[in-house]
């Protein structure tokens, strides 16, 4: 029975609504990084404004249609936008340091190293979204029992 449930939740609307906002953000990301390297931007640099730009998105996204979360107070909106963006900081950190780190140590193309880590900031973001950011109600009351 347990595969069954975990089948189900694998295959929810939410899953199917972190894809498509996950693609358009990891898109928004890629183009603006790929444009900026482009246009003569170091690489650094060009990663830095890419993240900030596809992070913004992705809260936006994530928070009213992947997650569908609701705050009650301004002080729960603050504290759920606090949590997002630590979450996101730190992958955007795994992110910027890891394109640095494939690039200067492994001599890593620039765009092949940000498409790897890509793949990887996309699993941590939706397991941190899930687990510690866009916390539903029910899964709060929970935590405290």
């Amino acid at each position: 029975m347990k595969v069954k449930k975990y089948m189900k939740k694998i295959f929810s609307m939410e899953i199917l609504r972190y894809g498509i906002a996950g693609g358009c953000v990891t898109l928004s990301n890629a183009l603006s990084y790929f444009l900026l390297l482009h246009l003569g931007v170091v690489y650094t640099a060009a990663n830095i404004v890419s993240l900030i730009l596809s992070k913004t998105i992705g809260y936006f996204l994530n928070k009213f249609w992947v997650y569908q979360s609701r705050c009650d107070s301004l002080k729960e909106a603050f504290w759920e936008l606090l949590r997002f963006i630590c979450a996101r900081g730190f992958t955007g950190i795994v992110d910027f340091l890891g394109v640095v780190f494939l690039v200067e140590v492994f001599a890593c193309d620039e765009r092949i190293s940000k498409i790897i880590l890509m793949a990887l900031v996309i699993i941590l973001n939706y397991v941190l979204g899930k687990k510690a950011v866009f916390i539903k109600k029910g899964e709060k009351d929970n935590e405290k029992t």
